[in-house]
């Protein structure tokens, strides 16, 4: 593996420690091209996806989506370096599974270890042996049992393109047919998921239903209005369009 080239995205929301690893492993493996540098975990996932290295070193503290929730969601064969300040048990987790780790502050002789270990399962991938006993994911997955489980985005295509949108950044959702439309403070986009399949994913406590066709952000509620008659809407900041909020669920708003 020495003379051929390899692939990599780093992912910190730490410049100095992104500027630190990128050194390191410039200095160990010059083989190894960084194509992608992510200051979040949410963006890591779309370099991931877009630019498909054969490795991802990835923080796990990180700001909208951490580390082990990014390695949960790739989709492709990217080997996973999750860099940490765990305790001793997560370590132990790690130890179970074949991808690999980096404590916090970062040594070069810990670097060169794993860059060691990367270099004998990218090999075996090569060969077609398994590279890993674990998988990332499942690794991933046991570490954040005890997180939420509700769904932090939502795959959208558009066009050609496949969209990632944060959860926390849909003002509201809406039934369309056989399509649910999604739409963001500067877009919407629309997905063939129900709305009733998404409602059962999405945080309650943030995700209000307030029609059967419409569920809003109510983080994203300026004010509501009570109307003539018994009608009720929602405005959300920056939003000029009003929501219908049906009677069945009005009681929501009480004391609002």
């Amino acid at each position: 593996m020495s003379s051929q080239k390899i692939t990599a995205v780093i992912a910190d929301d730490e410049s100095l420690l992104r500027d630190e690893l990128r050194d390191m492993l410039t200095e160990l493996w010059p083989e190894c091209e960084i194509v992608a540098e992510a200051v979040d975990g949410f963006q890591a996932l779309e370099f991931i996806e877009l630019h498909k290295p054969d490795i991802a070193f990835l923080d796990i503290k990180m700001p909208r989506m951490t580390g082990l929730e990014t390695a949960e969601n790739v989709t492709t064969d990217t080997l996973i370096v999750f860099v940490t300040a765990f305790d001793d048990h997560a370590i132990e987790a790690f130890d179970k599974g074949a991808v690999d780790y980096l404590m916090k502050p970062i040594r070069l002789a810990r670097v060169r270890k794993s860059i060691d270990r990367l270099k004998l399962s990218l090999s075996k991938r090569a060969t077609g042996e398994a590279a890993l006993d674990r998988s990332a994911k499942e690794v991933a997955s046991s570490l954040n049992k005890t997180q939420s489980s509700y769904l932090k985005f939502i795959q959208a295509s558009v066009g050609k393109q496949v969209r990632f949108i944060m959860v926390e950044e849909i003002l509201y959702l809406q039934s369309d047919n056989k399509y649910t439309r999604l739409v963001t403070a500067n877009s919407e986009a629309f997905i063939r998921t129900s709305i009733s399949e998404l409602e059962a994913e999405l945080d309650p406590d943030q995700f209000w239903r307030i029609h059967r066709s419409t569920i809003v952000n109510i983080r994203a509620i300026d004010n509501v209005v009570r109307e003539e008659g018994e009608k009720m809407t929602v405005r959300l900041r920056g939003k000029v369009e009003k929501l219908e909020v049906s009677r069945a669920h009005q009681t929501q708003f009480k004391g609002m």
